[in-house]
């Protein structure tokens, strides 16, 4: 049942931290993975996971307070494919 439960959770975050980038101006964010959990109401280890795993697929390069995102259309895909 917790494992249901995370599994949710965790896609909740997904979608919440794509809505959160995507609604910058501009290609690069210039945050913390703290602020970002914050804003979206998670853990920073939630959002250090799945910016690692959407770095993975190309669709954004991370760097130390920064989140540039490469690819403004794939993110549906993304969190269909999560």
């Amino acid at each position: 049942m917790a494992g249901v439960i995370e599994d949710f959770l965790v896609h909740r975050a997904d979608q919440k931290l794509i809505n959160r980038l995507l609604s910058q101006d501009g290609d690069v964010i210039r945050t913390t993975h703290d602020r970002l959990a914050a804003d979206i109401g998670t853990a920073r280890e939630v959002v250090s996971r799945l910016l690692k795993e959407f770095e993975r697929q190309g669709l954004v390069a991370l760097d130390r307070g920064r989140v540039e995102i490469r690819d403004r259309q794939a993110p549906t895909s993304v969190v269909q494919a999560l």
